[in-house]
C-alpha cells in the first residue's frame, strides 16, 4: 500500500469515526428533547 493510499484511508477512517461520533451525539440530543428515530434522519439530511 502507498503513502497515498495509506492517507487516504487513515482518512476515510476518520471522517467514519466522526460521523459515527455526530450520530451518536445526535441521538442522544434527539431522545432528550423526545424526538423520533424518524425525525433525526431529516435533520441528518439538510
Amino acid at each position: 500500500m502507498s503513502t497515498q493510499e495509506q492517507a487516504r484511508s487513515l482518512m476515510m477512517r476518520h471522517q467514519h469515526l466522526v460521523k459515527n461520533r455526530q450520530q451518536s451525539l445526535l441521538s442522544r440530543a434527539a431522545a432528550e428533547v423526545g424526538l423520533d428515530a424518524g425525525s433525526q434522519t431529516s435533520i441528518d439530511r439538510k
